[in-house]
């Protein structure tokens, strides 16, 4: 993203689930977990936001932010919670969701692609349900995508298989200078909540990250 800014194109990002929920709306006993362990205020997905905002600003990049919940706060009309454990975010994606994943699609399908430009879209790689629900609209809309593979989760380059399944894909691999590298990290560090998740501090993400990214890998046909 930050290398096409730099070219003169336009980037445009949306957050696709960036809502809050309904002020004094109760929290299920995961997400309440989730925004302690991520040390966040009562406001989490304030908070979040203003990480998100951080991060594009650092890129250059256009931002549009939806106000769809995360997963950890959707419920069914019924009042359930869709998602209350920690292992039910990476499983199928609930049957409710199907009405969000057609509104999704009409709405990716009015975004206003440029001559050229494309949609780009996550693998789904770890099989987040919020990652598969957006690449399954996305999918929905006829238009041609570009898939890219969900980071930290395309560590492991058998989940990354997986997400491929048995379709043929071509890969596309992009190479960055370092003041696109250094760039993709500090953008990363931004989201401060997030890297207890998966690294132990910031320095650790920063070797991950371009541990990563120097490495060259084609998925098998």
């Amino acid at each position: 993203m930050w290398t096409r800014t730099e070219l003169g194109h336009r980037v445009l990002v949306v957050t696709v689930f960036a809502g809050a929920p309904a002020p004094g709306a109760a929290l299920s006993p995961l997400a309440q977990a989730l925004h302690d362990r991520w040390e966040l205020s009562s406001d989490a997905v304030t908070d979040r936001l203003e990480e998100d905002r951080a991060a594009l600003s650092l890129l250059g990049v256009e931002a549009e932010r939806w106000t769809y919940t995360d997963c950890i706060y959707r419920q069914s009309p019924a009042g359930a919670f869709l998602y209350a454990s920690e292992d039910a975010l990476w499983e199928q994606v609930h049957p409710a969701e199907d009405a969000l994943i057609a509104e999704l699609t009409g709405r990716f399908q009015r975004l206003p692609l440029h001559p050229g430009g494309s949609l780009h879209a996550p693998l789904a790689v770890g099989h987040h349900v919020d990652h598969q629900i957006v690449r399954r609209a996305a999918e929905s809309t006829g238009l041609q995508l570009t898939y890219y593979e969900d980071y930290p989760y395309a560590l492991n380059r058998s989940a990354v298989q997986t997400a491929l399944s048995d379709r043929r894909w071509l890969a596309q691999p992009i190479s960055l200078s370092e003041e696109a590298l250094e760039a993709k990290v500090a953008a990363i560090a931004c989201y401060r909540s997030q890297i207890s998740s998966f690294w132990a501090d910031e320095a650790a993400m920063s070797t991950s990250v371009r541990g990563f990214t120097e490495q060259y890998w084609i998925p098998e046909p």
